[in-house]
């Protein structure tokens, strides 16, 4: 069961002397960004609950059976291929949509069926399209889940497993925005205020600081990467973002709609540029709490008349009263965002008429520290090894320089290692991966990357031996690799251990039973262990 449970100071620790805000926040999107599948405001509609992939040949459909959310597919061709799973829990407020994570022994899984609130109708998760088959096994990272769930409980050495239950508080916590309770709890609890409240009051905080609160989930840039030695819960509220995250965007692009783009959408507005740091989020947000819809327009168009006078509108009279004199439904409309499907956010860049769909960024722009900061050799030459993949040969090549020259300075940096390994790898240098793979591995007992590489280099040399311990730890961190597990299985075989091999691939059809790979392996290893 989902839990509230007291991990230093819970959000409900605050209700006692902050009563009215506590409840008003409780109705706020941002306080039901997780929680169990089934309990979500507002209610998810059953009427359009099934759909065909047709580019897989997969259909899918989601149902309740006694409360629990189920989600089947099958292959519509011959329906060779079916499966089903319980979808645990919910991610996402529902305002625009929501996705589903479903749990096998403590490893949390994103679903691939999410539902797009405004269709009222379930379709594929963002990014789910490109794949063939029903992909289940996308891990959930602490990192991924941080911005929408409080308190977690992640298992370490794991990549995705959590313990019971995986996170203490469902939603956005009052000490995501406020820091740590305890120490204010306890000082107003003997009415000891000397010394200051012990609490983080954002409002009060120099511009950078307290900007750095809604960046840490409202600015994902075109890539983030973490600081030396920082992970994914290193931020508080008070730090400043950069000290834990160097945040990197496209050299002069203007960037698109995004589902997390509001910050970076913001730093483009004239009024931004204008204001300057007079100007941030809780200028016309309160977090604590939303305008109702039949107040929504007169409550933005004071926060604009803060700044605006009544007559600086050039619009006329009559098409204003048409708007309702709603000042953002022309300068801030709602509009598509690039990275999903059946949605729309609200353009936080302000625009002084509504401005074209942008789709992504060049390539072959470069990147930059957001907002003019600082970012070190390492922290760029990692950002470039992570978009790598989708940049072709010349952005491949700008990486390997960056890393190549950044590991010559930081030779026990492991994430560095990785992705300069990786490069090597993938581009037929496997002499050059090796050394690199097995000092991340000394480095970093707990990462994946290594053991599943270097596994896969030995096993394409015929060692199978040597990548059987190595993927059998990769699988531990993650069992949801399923490729990985349908290789291993190969290599016991090859080496001679059918049994297991069949053991192996069970666990990999049992995960995700719409991987072909796996249960075509599977037969024929059955087929083989009856004629021995």
């Amino acid at each position: 069961m989902w839990a509230s449970v007291a991990a230093g100071a819970d959000s409900a620790a605050c209700a006692a002397c902050h009563r009215a805000i506590y409840d008003a926040f409780k109705q706020t999107p941002m306080a039901a960004t997780t929680g169990e599948a089934g309990h979500g405001v507002p209610a998810e509609s059953f009427a359009r609950a099934a759909f065909t992939h047709a580019a897989s040949g997969f259909r899918y459909r989601v149902s309740r059976s006694g409360g629990a959310y189920i989600m089947e597919f099958e292959k519509t061709a011959d329906g060779s291929l079916h499966g089903k799973k319980a979808l645990a829990y919910f991610v996402g407020s529902g305002a625009a949509a929501r996705s589903y994570l479903w749990e096998a022994d403590g490893f949390l899984y994103e679903a691939p069926v999410a539902y797009y609130s405004t269709a009222a109708k379930w379709d594929l998760a963002p990014a789910y399209g490109q794949y063939a088959y029903p992909y289940l096994t996308r891990p959930i990272v602490p990192g991924c889940l941080n911005c929408h769930a409080s308190v977690l409980s992640p298992t370490p050495g794991t990549l995705n497993r959590f313990a019971e239950p995986p996170l203490r508080e469902g939603g956005v916590a009052c000490e995501r925005c406020h820091g740590p309770g305890e120490a204010h709890i306890e000082r107003m609890r003997v009415g000891r205020a000397t010394g200051g409240t012990a609490i983080v009051n954002p409002a009060k905080l120099p511009p950078d600081r307290r900007d750095s609160i809604c960046a840490q989930c409202h600015l994902s840039g075109e890539v983030r990467v973490m600081r030396p030695g920082a992970s994914w819960n290193s931020y508080r509220a008070g730090d400043r973002l950069a000290d834990s995250v160097s945040v990197f965007v496209r050299a002069g692009v203007i960037p698109g709609m995004r589902v997390t783009s509001h910050f970076e959408n913001l730093a483009q507005s004239a009024c931004k540029r204008a204001a300057g740091d007079k100007l941030w989020c809780g200028s016309c947000h309160d977090p604590h709490s939303m305008p109702r819809a039949a107040e929504r327009a007169g409550w933005f168009r004071r926060k604009c008349r803060t700044c605006h006078a009544e007559n600086a509108c050039a619009e006329t009279v009559t098409k204003r009263a048409r708007r309702q004199d709603d000042c953002i439904a022309c300068h801030m409309p709602k509009a598509p965002v690039a990275d999903a499907q059946h949605v729309v956010y609200t353009d936080h860049s302000i625009p002084r008429r509504r401005r074209a769909a942008s789709g992504a960024p060049p390539a072959e722009a470069g990147l930059v520290p957001f907002g003019g900061a600082s970012a070190s050799p390492r922290d760029l030459a990692l950002a470039y090894g992570i978009v790598a993949g989708r940049q072709g040969a010349a952005g491949q090549a700008r990486a390997l320089q960056l890393l190549e020259a950044a590991e010559r300075t930081s030779k026990d940096d492991a994430e560095l290692l990785l992705y300069l390994a990786e490069i090597y790898r993938n581009s037929g240098q496997a002499e050059r991966a090796i050394p690199l793979y097995r000092r991340a591995m000394r480095l970093d007992p707990a990462q994946v990357t290594a053991s599943v590489g270097l596994g896969g280099i030995l096993f394409e040399r015929g060692d199978d031996r040597g990548a059987i311990p190595l993927w059998q730890d990769a699988l531990s961190k993650n069992s949801g690799l399923v490729l990985v597990g349908t290789n291993l299985a190969m290599a016991q075989w090859r080496a001679g251990d059918l049994r297991q091999a069949e053991s192996t691939l069970r666990n990999v059809v049992a995960l995700n039973p719409g991987f072909q790979a796996a249960s075509d392996l599977l037969k024929r290893l059955q087929e083989a262990l009856l004629h021995r």
